[in-house]
């Protein structure tokens, strides 16, 4: 059913700082935004194994996961790195054997892409094929329920789309092991050969990441030496371009968008502003803003969509028609901010399509400001990659640095001015831009300019003389801005090139003993006459050095120098990097210069892990591995012992494993965790489930478990926090976790959480109670009733042959060969009431009987373990009589959360909460004017923080409900959500979110949802109002709040149509005014001024009995705000006590009290209560009104008592005021607030 949602971000990056898009100079800590909204996104995400994850938003961020159809295994919710990462158990082995790509799962990125539901209908991949499919004469076809949008043959594979309505159907054609339950799912295992897909990768996003800058460079003295790229193409792929423009008219030779559903026309100005750095020819700026080649001509590919980003196979797609086009030089101002070792699809593309005299790749190294940071596809080898410096050749501190994380890889390999570059934007006219997108096309014209004046040269050979001939930087290593900053006058006039870098020496631990490398360093001489250089690598270590000091390289030839890279004469954990510079032994000038590098790895010791199982026997299991200061955990897969070689540093290792349970029949699940090991020595983590603790729960009445989870958390000591939220799945009926030791640094936490509920189909046996489960698609009934039961073998339509089983309850074994439906089918045809499904392994089955679909089972069904399933069979064999119980809706749950601070505890895990002395009870009224559907859930909030995981339970309105609730510990809390939707569960009408609510055991609580009186008021559960040091006033009114305490409400599905209205005013002047619940006021006065805000809402009244039309009028003062956070607006709000029943009506012709109170927002500090107020009654729908007597009932509180109308069916609406005596106020009509009965 559809679930509530919360999300946050990220994606690949237009190379842009962080910042404004035209920002002069990129904060090295951005402001917060001007101008943009605070409001947090609900999204729902499908991921590529069918599961559909919703996140949600509140006074506590959710997430919940609906399973897809036939899936059975658990799904983590995981914490790394600020993302939040949703693994089902399927893909837990792919990802450690490295053949997914781990961005699939990251919802948090998924929805900052674009690749939530609501944008998206096909999940984006990129595969690539394995080496018998590359070789086969046709290319493979794309798995059922996707579709190949386009082959990229420069990386062996395909960009593909995976209908997210038939991704379940991909997912089991990609990986069949997945279909044969959680088992086999958790497995060790890789993609299905079959497909020919060896790797499968998120299509990700990339981003787009002159008057001074061109003369910097010196390309106004090549181009008086005749050199300007005329007769060159330059690709430029990026977002498309303005050929209108003055500065481009006429350069643009061939262009082809890659973007669905756009032209190239750049609707961006990123991609104009790139063309004209390289070629424009200053035309709008009488000469001044002109490009660094003028003469050459662009191809325009146009692969980052209007809004700056682009898919990696449309860049991929791209650079293959760059290169079909007769590209000399492709310009790339974009890249993936994750920093890559090289081996990413794109940057895979870049190394093929540059070899065998392919195309110059110019590509930006990126704005993530930090050592380590390139990403694709600047990191792939053959790409020249491009740092950024400002006008006085300093670093710009945004320039993302090397080496490239992983490999060790030299980049950046050359600079370029990148920062408060002035270029043409679309429709005239120029604008100034900063970036290592901006220094891109600098080097990219530079590179035309060199191959036009040596239009034989390759692309290796521009790259070695663009970079040989740079102006050294001293400041800087080759790590931080490669060899220097480009000089095209210098490139073009040398007749010395040099090798422009060779590849980092790396020596991985142990390093004792490690021969020393070498690399070859190659001078060539253009010019007619010999030259003499003098060698040196600028260092006295001896860990560099080279051949020769001399040497002489012939006119017209090359010679040789070897650099030797010895690790023995420098420290372990080392990263250098210089450079080999040649000067003319003649004119004394430096004339060359080479880059190096060399990486000595930190010391590393042997991290053994022994994975055994209940028996003590190994076992094998996929072991979670997570490192303090390592933002991201990794997966490895375990076969009863595995050895990883890692850094020095702490680290934390889990595992989830199946295991016997206690009887023949028993499918167990144990974690077995070690949360602490310092690693300074060779050391074995065993993981022992044989010494695992039994998980249970038990309470007074009957109850089946609903939902399980277990919680793991753990909080190294510089406050990274690595959590994994299990939601396990009911396949399993026995727990256990492994005691750990108590950590010595930081926390760790472990937490069980259970909903119980009443069971929705109970079978009784002999006074028995029987453990079955109800699985998905099966109808459920209400009432109770004793059947007769048959025997009806495997369920086939022949096992019923000469069987009477009309009204009966059908027992049958489970099968492979008849599916579950046809089971069903047969059994309903044959007449049963009821089919009872005997498991035939262990654990309990969780077949799936809901159609194709979606649609119930034709009657109801449940399942039942092997063993006692078996022995009802045999008293089925003799008509046996069962009592059956069916409940669609539980009029009790238990919320349960068992929590272990600092360690898991070696002792019993069996948590029996006695009811009136352990848990709280909260006596829950769901209201409704008439029978409705709906769905909601009590996340659990522990103290390690948000989000809470479950999914939104199926519930009935009107209902009462007893619900009983464990009592988080520290600063944990509760956090409630509950919807109405439309008899489908297709269509969200009313959402209402709870706030952070806790209990203390033994109390009774009331609590009250839907009901009234429903009216616009501020909560917890949406952000807002606030204001800004930019002095913006941002606003967001839940206009559908009900009367509980801390509520706040909203109708999703129709608050944007014109329902909801605002309108916003600085005294009397109208400032805004627009549709919706949420808007802003930008750059007010920086003064205090009085402000007034208008909301009117308006719902259908043949669905909604009461609160059919809503109109408040909200005044308050605002003044400026100093620092970086936005500062809450206080508003009054006004709540309304009536004693309605759960129709949210009260008796007419008798006397009602009314309660009044107002006072600020209750959450903030320094809450201001009214000092006055006035409240007025209308029965006629508001044509008219009745003031009625406030009685004080102390400050900001009142009451009134009215006799209502004898007529039943009528209602009562509400007119209310209140002000605080210092500008703040409030004034509020509610039509129909209550019915009369």
């Amino acid at each position: 059913m559809p679930a509530g949602a919360t999300a946050l971000a990220l994606g690949t990056a237009l190379m842009l700082p962080s910042g404004s898009a035209i920002a002069a100079t990129p904060p090295p800590t951005p402001p917060p935004a001007a101008h943009t909204s605070t409001a947090p996104s609900s999204a729902t995400v499908t991921l590529v194994t069918g599961d559909v994850v919703h996140l949600g938003t509140g006074a506590a961020p959710t997430v919940t996961v609906d399973r897809a159809p036939g899936a059975t295994g658990a799904v983590h919710v995981r914490q790394d790195g600020g993302d939040t990462y949703v693994i089902p158990d399927e893909a837990q082995s792919l990802l450690a054997a490295g053949t997914l790509d781990r961005r699939l799962f990251d919802v948090s990125a998924l929805v900052a892409m674009g690749y939530d539901d609501a944008h998206s209908a096909g999940v984006p991949l990129i595969a690539t094929w394995t080496k018998a499919a590359r070789a086969a004469r046709s290319l493979p076809v794309a798995p059922a329920g996707a579709r190949t949008v386009r082959t990229l043959p420069s990386i062996g594979g395909a960009a593909l789309s995976a209908d997210k309505k038939h991704a379940r159907a991909f997912w089991d054609d990609l990986d069949p092991a997945a279909a044969r339950g959680a088992t086999a799912a958790r497995s060790a295992r890789t993609l299905d050969a079959a497909n020919g897909i060896a790797r499968l990768w998120l299509d990700a996003r990339a981003s787009a990441a002159l008057q001074d800058s061109v003369p910097q460079i010196n390309a106004p003295q090549a181009w008086a030496e005749g050199y300007d790229g005329t007769g060159e193409k330059v690709a430029v792929l990026d977002t498309g371009v303005d050929d209108t423009h003055p500065d481009l008219q006429g350069k643009v030779a061939e262009e082809q968008s890659f973007v669905p559903g756009e032209t190239v026309a750049d609707g961006h100005g990123h991609g104009t502003h790139v063309a004209s750095t390289i070629a424009g020819s200053g035309a709008a700026s009488g000469g001044l803003e002109k490009g660094v080649a003028p003469g050459a001509r662009l191809l325009v590919g146009k692969v980052l969509s209007n809004e700056g980003s682009g898919q990696d196979s449309w860049i991929i797609a791209g650079m293959e028609w760059a290169k079909a086009q007769g590209a000399d030089v492709v310009s790339m101002s974009l890249g993936n901010p994750l920093p890559d070792d090289g081996t990413d699809p794109m940057a895979q593309a870049v190394n093929s399509l540059s070899a065998d005299g392919g195309p110059l790749f110019v590509i930006a190294a990126g704005n993530s400001y930090g050592a380590g940071t390139i990403g694709a596809p600047g990191s792939a080898r053959s790409a020249l990659t491009v740092a950024a410096v400002d006008s006085a050749d300093q670093r710009a501190d945004f320039s993302s640095m090397g080496p490239l994380s992983g490999s060790y890889g030299l980049k950046p390999d050359l600079s370029a001015p990148g920062v408060d570059i002035t270029a043409a934007k679309p429709g005239g006219g120029y604008q100034t831009m900063s970036g290592t997108s901006m220094a891109t096309p600098h080097i990219a014209g530079a590179a035309a300019i060199l191959k036009e004046r040596h239009p034989d040269w390759t692309a290796d050979r521009l790259k070695d003389a663009l970079m040989s001939s740079s102006k050294v930087l001293p400041d800087y290593t080759p790590f931080e801005q490669g060899t220097g900053r480009v000089d095209v006058l210098a490139a073009v006039d040398s007749t010395v090139q040099a090798t422009g870098s060779v590849d980092t020496a790396v020596f991985r631990w142990p390093t004792a003993g490690a021969a020393p490398v070498t690399r070859t360093v190659t001078y060539r001489n253009s010019g007619a006459a010999p030259v003499t250089l003098k060698l040196s690598t600028g260092s006295a270590s001896a860990a560099y050095t080279l051949s020769a000091d001399t040497v002489t390289v012939p006119a017209g030839g090359s010679t040789d120098v070897t650099l030797t890279l010895d690790p023995a004469t420098v420290p372990a954990d080392t990263t250098f990097s210089g450079q080999v510079t040649a000067t003319d032994a003649a004119s004394g000038a430096v004339v060359a210069h080479t880059g190096f590098g060399l990486e000595k790895e930190k010391e590393l010791y042997n991290y053994t892990i022994k994975l055994l199982g209940r028996d003590g026997k190994p076992t094998a299991g996929t072991v979670v591995m997570a490192e303090e200061g390592n933002p991201q955990s990794w997966p490895v897969q375990v076969d009863g012992q595995a050895t990883l070689r890692l850094e020095p540093g702490t680290y934390m290792a889990y595992a989830e494993i199946d295991v016997p349970g206690d009887t023949p029949d028993s499918l167990g699940l144990a974690l077995v965790a070690d949360p602490e090991t310092v690693l300074g020595k060779d050391t074995t983590v065993t993981l022992d489930a044989g010494k695992a603790h039994r998980i249970s729960a038990s309470v007074p009445q009957r109850t089946q478990v609903r939902q399980l989870n277990w919680d793991l958390a753990r909080t190294f000591s510089n406050g990274q926090l690595v959590r994994d939220v299990a939601m396990l799945p009911l396949t399993y009926d026995a727990l256990y976790a492994a005691p750990t030791k108590k950590v010595t640094d930081g926390t760790f936490d472990f937490l069980t959480r259970w909903r119980l509920g009443e069971p929705t189909i109970a079978l009784t046996d002999q006074g028995q109670a029987l453990d079955t489960l109800t699985p998905a698609g099966s109808p459920i009934g209400n009432g109770t009733s004793v059947l007769a039961t048959a025997y009806a073998g495997q369920g086939a339509a022949a096992d019923y042959a000469g069987l009477d089983v009309r009204g009966k309850a059908v027992v049958v074994d489970r099968g492979d060969a008849v599916p579950p439906a046809e089971r069903a089918a047969n059994a309903k045809a044959a007449g049963a009431a009821l089919l009872v499904v005997v498991n035939d392994a262990p654990g309990r089955l969780l077949d799936y009987y809901a159609g194709d679909d979606g649609s119930d089972a034709p009657l109801p069904v449940v399942t039942m373990r092997h063993d006692a399933g078996t022995r009802l069979a045999a008293e089925a064999r003799t008509g046996t009589r069962i009592q059956v119980a069916q409940r669609t809706y539980t009029r009790y749950v238990y919320d349960l959360a068992d929590e272990h601070d600092g360690t898991i505890p070696d002792r019993s895990l069996a948590y029996t909460p006695d009811p009136k002395k352990d848990l709280a009870r909260v006596d829950a009224v769901y209201n409704g004017d008439r029978a409705r559907s709906g769905g909601g859930y009590r996340y659990d909030i522990p103290a390690w923080g948000a989000p809470g995981v479950g999914f939104a339970e199926r519930e009935s309105y009107p209902s009462t409900r007893t619900e009983y609730v464990s009592r988080m510990k520290g600063a944990g809390y509760w956090y409630e959500d509950h919807s109405v939707y439309d008899a489908a569960y297709e269509n969200q009408l009313l959402e209402e979110r709870g706030s952070q609510d806790t209990f203390l055991p033994g109390h009774t609580y009331s609590t009250s949802w839907f009901g009234g009186i429903v009216r616009p008021r501020l909560g917890t559960g949406y952000w807002g109002p606030t204001r800004s040091s930019y002095n913006d006033i941002q606003f967001n009114i839940s206009p559908w709040t009900d009367g509980g305490a801390g509520h706040s409400g909203a109708m999703p599905a129709d608050e944007y149509d014109g329902n909801t209205t605002f309108a916003a005013y600085q005294g009397d002047t109208l400032v805004k005014k627009g549709v919706g619940r949420a808007g802003g006021l930008w750059d007010q006065p920086a003064q205090t001024l009085p402000y007034r805000l208008v909301i009117d809402s308006a719902r259908d009244a043949a669905q909604w009995k009461t609160s059919i039309r809503t109109h408040t009028e909200w005044n308050f003062v605002s003044g400026p705000v100093t620092g970086d956070a936005l500062v809450p607006v206080k508003l009054l709000q006004l709540d309304y006590a009536v004693a309605t029943d759960t129709a949210t009506d009260v008796p007419a012709g008798q006397w009602t009290t009314i309660g009044l109170s107002s006072a600020t927002q209750e959450w903030l500090d320094g809450v201001t209560k009214a000092s006055s107020a006035t409240l007025s009654v209308s029965y006629d729908d508001g044509a008219t009104w009745q003031p009625v007597t406030l009685t004080s009932q102390g400050k900001g509180s009142w009451s009134a008592r009215i006799r209502t109308p004898h007529t039943p069916g009528g209602a009562v609406s509400l007119k209310a005021t209140a002000s605080d005596g210092h500008g703040g106020s409030v004034s509020q009509q509610v039509i129909r607030a209550f019915g009369l009965k």
